[in-house]
């Protein structure tokens, strides 16, 4: 679908990362998948792609509950973490969201970033793509308790930029992700692929 949306109408944007504005998830499949093999198991990316939003703490915590042998969760997710962060490097952007952040930046709306990766690795993506200036608000794993689907990283986010529900727009690649910005009550772009897909009011 092509977007539709006149952006001037929210004063704020608050963008989701892996999946949505960066094409980082790929890379996510490979260091989960590369860590279930040294623990025995294999990772479904499937799996990995449906629960996008999610901390890595609690994917863990489900590969556990479905029998699967992980040793200590926190070391399990340092691996993880690790062996993404060998190519962070190779991460770049969306074009088309990118463009859309770029463009309202320009024209005075807030940008929030409400993720479930490490806020380290939120920083330096942002960082290396010369983005970290245009963003106001991040809100990362680190920074709450309950993840997506609960709604509690978008409201933080709209909290610290400062407006109202009504005057923000998320944008979102996954199921737990859209889930969590209706819960929320902010208006919704699903987007896939760096694609847009749907829009959802949900104020």
């Amino acid at each position: 679908m092509s977007f539709p949306l006149a952006i001037n109408r929210y004063r704020a944007l608050i963008f989701d990362l892996d999946g949505t504005l960066i094409d980082s998830m790929p890379w996510h499949v490979l260091a989960w998948r590369q860590v279930g093999l040294e623990h025995g198991f294999e990772v479904d990316p499937k799996f990995i792609y449906d629960h996008g939003g999610v901390s890595s703490h609690d994917v863990v915590r489900m590969f556990k509950e479905m029998g699967h042998e992980v040793g200590d969760i926190d070391e399990f997710v340092s691996r993880k973490v690790e062996l993404y962060r060998q190519n962070i490097d190779k991460v770049q952007a969306f074009p088309k969201i990118l463009e859309i952040l770029v463009k309202a930046k320009q024209n005075g709306v807030k940008i929030g970033i409400g993720s479930g990766t490490q806020r380290m690795n939120a920083v330096d993506i942002l960082k290396r793509l010369n983005i970290e200036s245009l963003v106001d608000v991040i809100v990362s794993a680190n920074d709450v308790k309950r993840h997506k689907p609960f709604p509690d990283t978008f409201l933080q986010a709209q909290e610290a930029l400062g407006v109202e529900k009504k005057d923000c727009l998320i944008f979102e690649d996954g199921p737990l992700g859209l889930e969590a910005a209706k819960n929320a009550g902010m208006d919704c772009v699903f987007v896939r692929s760096g694609e847009f897909v749907s829009y959802s009011l949900f104020n």
